[in-house]
């Protein structure tokens, strides 16, 4: 039983790493699809930062390209103060958009998928196993009880002779 188990953990990290490399590609594909629709441009914060939600805060920022002169309000870092030089991605209409994932940000999450999955998939084979052993346990306790039932009598009777 334990080979049994030892061969359900490896074909589990085997899936794990199979399902993250997966996720990856997917994810990576996404951004890809989405950096075809936009470009970074260089802007200027021209606006205090602020908090909009949790860990995002917008500025009015201020760029200038081949259309002319642009203001808007965009996604920019935590650390960025007034005046501070930004990348931000716009779409064709010059409008400030979320900038593409980051390929960290797919191994992360990549990372985070085979990591839940095999704690999973080990949690449920550990389970499983334990459940068998303690089954098959009280089976052969059973049947020692039942051998000795027929055993004890005879054994009794034989002490007593002597």
């Amino acid at each position: 039983m334990p080979a049994l188990l030892a061969l359900g953990l490896a074909l589990a990290a085997a899936l794990s790493v199979l399902l993250g490399l997966f996720t990856y590609v997917v994810d990576r594909a996404s951004a890809a699809r989405q950096a075809e629709q936009l470009h970074p441009v260089s802007a200027v914060a021209v606006g205090h930062p602020f908090a909009a939600g949790v860990a995002v805060r917008i500025a009015t920022v201020d760029w200038t390209d081949a259309a002319g002169r642009h203001t808007a309000q965009a996604r920019v870092s935590a650390s960025t103060e007034l005046g501070d030089h930004v990348v931000i991605w716009v779409d064709r209409n010059d409008v400030p958009r979320v900038p593409p994932v980051p390929a960290v940000q797919s191994v992360g999450t990549a990372l985070a998928y085979s990591v839940a999955a095999f704690a999973g998939a080990t949690t449920f084979l550990v389970g499983g196993h334990a459940w068998a052993r303690y089954a098959l346990n009280k089976r052969v306790e059973r049947s020692w009880e039942q051998e000795w039932a027929l055993v004890e009598p005879e054994w009794s009777r034989w002490g007593r002779r002597g």
